[in-house]
């Protein structure tokens, strides 16, 4: 009976020219799903006045193995995402921060050393919540420099503040204000990134009916879905479905393997790989 599976990793198939190229994750799966369904084509006949099946093959097989993981470090993610992270420098990133308006000279007011005049026309402000002042919702610029109405909110960059009309003193509001990174390592949002491509796969099949040295290996899958991600349970998902290939000469896109039945070849400089 099988238990489970375990020791599992991947390996891209297709970087560059050579096995050196290619790139290795150790996966750590949450469940593993293979599935081939097969759609029959049938002859029939009449057999003692009934019409029934004489003859059947398989006429169209459609395979899919389903990977999936709770365990969502970075590298983990990128592999879900089909990308291997990049480095970029001068990325802009908004921040949202939270500030509860005081009792300026005249106005109301954030102090925050962000308010900067390299920033400036990037700060977007939200009041959060019904209050005295009114209703939530979008503050707009001040129509007058550095002198805001209701309803609006402006800068003091010179000294580092976020001004509101008096009337929002006491409020809690959100403003965004861009963060500038270097080195920032990121997924997406550019068209140079490398991504895994073809894989293969190889895992360890636990069972009560062996020393556990069976296992199973697809030696090229693609990617046939978009993960799925379900952020719906306690523990996030992350479900990526691939079409698993046939290598020239095989029967069936997968090797299932006994290793209690082998025995381990010390040199192995003069053997061609059946699979890669």
């Amino acid at each position: 009976m099988l238990s489970g599976i375990g020791d599992t990793y991947a390996r891209t198939t297709t970087l560059g020219n050579s096995y050196k190229d290619q790139r290795m994750l150790v996966l750590k799966l949450f469940n593993f799903n293979y599935v081939s369904d097969s759609t029959p084509r049938e002859a029939k006949g009449y057999v003692q006045g009934i019409k029934r099946t004489v003859a059947s093959a398989e006429n169209e097989v459609n395979e899919t193995l389903t990977l999936s993981t709770q365990f969502v470090d970075w590298a983990q993610l990128g592999f879900a995402l089909d990308k291997f992270s990049s480095n970029i420098d001068n990325f802009l990133l908004p921040t949202i921060k939270v500030g509860t308006v005081a009792q300026g000279t005249t106005y109301g007011e954030i102090a925050d050393a962000a308010v900067t005049d390299a920033n400036d026309e990037y700060i977007l402000s939200y009041v959060n919540a019904f209050g005295t002042w009114g209703q939530p919702g979008f503050l707009g610029r001040a129509a007058s420099a550095g002198a805001p109405a209701a309803g609006e909110f402006d800068t003091d960059t010179t000294n580092n503040l976020l001004l509101t009309d008096a009337g929002l003193v006491g409020a809690s509001v959100s403003y965004l204000i861009p963060t500038a990174y270097n080195g920032i390592s990121v997924y997406g949002g550019r068209s140079d990134q490398t991504g895994y491509g073809k894989i293969a796969f190889r895992g360890k099949l636990f069972t009560t009916e062996g020393n556990n040295d069976w296992g199973i290996y697809f030696p090229q899958l693609s990617r046939k879905s978009r993960p799925t991600i379900d952020l719906s349970a306690d523990v996030p998902e992350l479900s990526i479905d691939f079409t698993p290939e046939i290598p020239a000469g095989w029967d069936e896109p997968y090797v299932i393997y006994n290793l209690d039945t082998g025995t381990v070849v010390s040199d192995i400089s003069s053997i061609t790989p059946v699979f890669g």
